[in-house]
């Protein structure tokens, strides 16, 4: 062999050798794609062990399922208005996911020590960090500045959604971002979704025939412990019958998830009709099998929130794929019919809240229920919806119609009373039952108030003003009159704050009303919170005046959510925080409206990265109408993260083709 031939074969050599090692070494190969990697760092496109990847599995797709009896203690003696005659507490459906996402994100930061031993710690670049850091910080002072610090560390009754909890959301996001590094992974999430999502839908569609899987003895077995199987006839449900309230407590957060999964699963079954031959049938079976329960659970648990998050679905999905979804006429027509003909399977469920929901925002229903009906027609007993009601000194002011009532009382003789309009007119009163002693305004603004005095088993006496069917019990003291709460509690009635929606608080299912009483409250939480799911506490639940005109049935119902996720937020972690989590969101909705808008959708991540991007887009409008909880909330993060990370993946690989 010659010296040159013998040269050109060294080289050649040589060059598969460096061909090999960077094989070998693919960070050397992707490092401007981390933000920091140490030297064992893996392949930006290297699949992440099934052990690593088990926490975002189980934070993602297995707390949902949870639902446990939990036995807890919390001091509510200090909130008047709170209806508990105890202290111990019970709870099924938040307690158990609470400790699960606190569990997960301990196992997370364990994992990622141990990267960080083994020199395998690394950081994929992304500008969502920024925000989350920020948001940290502001969850973690509101809970240091909080006046609660024990409901804002784990959480108000019944929700378990605090500081811990929000800390564990983005330690989670974090984790997934940095775990999902290849389309085997991918998968790995999306079939535990999927078997999950057969196993909530099942169980959803029990519910809806009435024969509730956890009303029955197996059920019940399942989500209490073994000490409580003597009483499983004494556990009741409130859930009415046929109401679809799956594993997540409220039939309004069925709705909110399955914003998130309906689009994964509908563009997966698209890939899957795409893919032709290639494709088992029974698969693009199951796919559609599994959509259509998804639709059933959506449409059924009659929710307008989750109609509206799919309407935005639809339309975002629409800009996005434009022409593509010509291409795939066939799978879309599909899916189009078996939306089309569950929908009428399910007529009578969705289309009574439908007609509610459209009377609730155009306002008719108030109407109608403050006496635009018949009086026989009309079932809600308060027809006069007045504005306020308030003690001050030793009055009591009833305001309704730019008119005032005042009902003067005397501490030095109880017996006496004196009733007057805004004027200072006397107004008289005539006896309408002379046994019981009660006595009705004599004048046409104000006909509609009866009231009588009335004693205690201890003598004390009270002065009862009756407001159509409505009872106020006020105790007569010297300090003026008190009313008295069904907790014997004595307060002052007051004015409270309230902005917009005064002719129509039953909008949205009393939304209108929460909405109106909330608004007034941000401005105190614009820098920072009053703690993490304290909203309850500071909500004006002595609002008794408020919640007679919106909610006539029961004027103690305690609202512990806004039924508005940012509202919630505002209230618990400030404004600030709320503005972090709107740039992260935004920097992944833009990042994904680019890629997804170029994208060839050759491969399984790319179409479940799109259903990802249009599934959190429905999810944050939902949001307007429905609240964060420990339900969803980690399926929503555990998918936030994997979108991110698929976002990561197409990007490096576009970038790969280029060079």
């Amino acid at each position: 062999m010659s010296k040159g031939s013998k040269r050109s074969a060294n080289r050649k050599s040589t060059e598969k050798k460096i061909n090999y090692a960077k094989e070998k070494n693919p960070i050397e190969k992707n490092s401007t794609d981390y933000l920091f990697n140490m030297s064992m760092s893996p392949g930006l496109n290297e699949t992440t062990n099934w052990f690593q990847m088990l926490p975002v599995i189980f934070f993602t797709s297995v707390i949902i399922l949870i639902v446990r009896l939990a036995s807890y203690e919390r001091n509510m003696d200090q909130f008047f208005w709170y209806a508990s005659t105890s202290d111990k507490l019970s709870d099924f459906f938040s307690y158990y996911k609470m400790i699960a996402i606190i569990i997960c994100a301990v196992i997370c930061l364990l994992i990622l020590l141990y990267r960080v031993f083994i020199q395998s710690f690394y950081i994929k670049r992304s500008y969502a960090y920024i925000p989350m850091m920020i948001y940290s910080i502001l969850v973690l002072l509101s809970y240091i500045t909080s006046d609660y610090k024990e409901f804002s560390l784990l959480g108000w009754n019944d929700r378990f959604e605090g500081t811990v909890v929000l800390l564990s959301y983005m330690l989670m996001l974090f984790y997934v971002i940095n775990t999902v590094q290849s389309e085997k992974n991918v998968r790995w999430i999306v079939g535990s979704l999927a078997v999950v999502s057969a196993i909530l839908s099942l169980i959803g569609l029990s519910q809806a025939v009435d024969h509730d899987f956890f009303r029955t003895t197996l059920g019940k077995k399942l989500i209490t412990p073994s000490w409580f199987w003597d009483n499983l006839n004494n556990l009741n449900f409130t859930f009415q019958g046929k109401e679809i309230y799956q594993t997540v407590y409220n039939i309004n957060y069925v709705s909110f998830y399955l914003t998130l999964l309906i689009p994964v699963f509908g563009l997966i079954f698209i890939h899957s009709v795409m893919k032709g031959k290639e494709e088992l049938i029974y698969k693009k079976a199951l796919w559609g099998v599994l959509f259509s329960l998804l639709i059933y659970n959506l449409i059924g648990s009659a929710s307008s929130g989750g109609l509206i998050g799919m309407a935005v679905v639809v339309l975002i999905a629409l800009i996005v794929l434009n022409k593509k979804i010509l291409t795939w006429w066939k799978p879309v027509c599909i899916l189009l019919i078996l939306t089309i003909v569950i929908a009428g399977i399910t007529y009578e469920r969705w289309m009574p809240e439908l007609s509610h929901s459209i009377k609730g925002v155009i306002g008719t229903e108030s109407k109608e229920l403050a006496g635009g009906l018949s009086e026989e027609n009309n079932t809600d007993q308060t027809k006069h919806k007045f504005d306020y009601m308030v003690t001050s000194g030793e009055a009591i002011i009833l305001g309704y119609n730019n008119n005032e009532i005042i009902f003067h009382t005397y501490p030095d003789d109880p017996s006496s009373l004196t009733v007057t309009d805004t004027n200072g007119s006397v107004l008289a009163l005539k006896t309408i039952d002379e046994d019981q002693l009660i006595y009705q305004v004599d004048d046409a603004r104000f006909n509609w108030i009866t009231l009588r005095p009335a004693k205690d088993e201890n003598g004390k006496r009270y002065i009862v003003i009756i407001t159509d069917q409505q009872q106020w019990n006020f105790r007569l003291t010297n300090d003026g009159p008190k009313y008295l709460t069904r907790t014997k509690e004595l307060i002052d009635l007051r004015k409270v704050p309230a902005y917009g929606w005064e002719d129509n608080p039953r909008f949205g299912s009393g939304r209108g009303y929460i909405w109106s009483r909330t608004i007034p409250m941000l401005k105190n939480t614009l820098i920072l919170g009053h703690g993490a799911d304290t909203y309850s506490i500071y909500f004006p639940n002595d609002d008794y005046v408020g919640k007679y005109t919106s909610f006539s049935d029961n004027i103690n119902i305690i609202v512990d959510k806004p039924h508005n996720m940012y509202f919630g937020y505002i209230i618990g972690t400030g404004a600030i925080s709320v503005l972090a989590l709107l740039v992260l969101w935004l920097i992944y909705f833009v990042q994904s409206f680019i890629i997804y808008r170029r994208t060839c959708y050759k491969n399984f991540s790319s179409f479940t990265g799109a259903g990802i991007f249009f599934g959190v887009c429905g999810f944050l409008v939902t949001a307007f109408v429905d609240d964060s909880s420990v339900s969803v909330m980690p399926m929503f993060y555990g998918l936030l993260g994997t979108g991110i990370a698929i976002n990561t993946m197409i990007k490096n690989n576009s970038e790969k083709k280029q060079i």
